[in-house]
């Protein structure tokens, strides 16, 4: 058997579906896909696809309702997707100089829902606001 990284392959359209029938509060297989969608499939995604995940996802009524009763893993994907919260960061760690997008989350800046990068390593903070791949 070929060892293939992507072994399920779906449509963009299949994944938005998808990501709507995860929208929490959900039982725990759909919050941990839910997660992924913020910690990793965002990194797959284009500029185009993220915000068109985004818009639909807004337009969900349990996703609406979710945002008013601040429930904690939809304002996550609200922070993490919503084009105007997104920042490129760079930073300089042991002499070695990278650029993360990430996105603001409280007071930190977030790459994903659980590391947060570390405020002395920041050499600079850009909003990605209004620019295309």
């Amino acid at each position: 058997m070929e060892n293939n990284s992507c072994r399920f392959a779906i449509d963009f359209f299949e994944f938005c579906f998808l990501v709507e029938a995860c929208i929490p509060p959900r039982p725990i297989a759909r919050s941990m896909f839910w997660e992924k969608v913020i910690d990793k499939h965002f990194y797959e995604m284009t500029q185009e696809e993220r915000e068109r995940l985004y818009e639909w996802v807004c337009k969900n009524y349990t996703y609406q309702e979710g945002i008013k009763n601040k429930n904690e893993d939809c304002l996550l994907f609200q922070a993490r997707f919503s084009p105007d919260n997104q920042v490129n960061i760079t930073t300089n760690f042991n002499g070695k100089e990278e650029t993360h997008e990430a996105f603001v989350w409280g007071t930190r800046y977030y790459i994903s829902s659980r590391k947060s990068i570390q405020e002395e390593y920041i050499v600079s903070v850009k909003s990605n606001k209004n620019e295309s791949n």
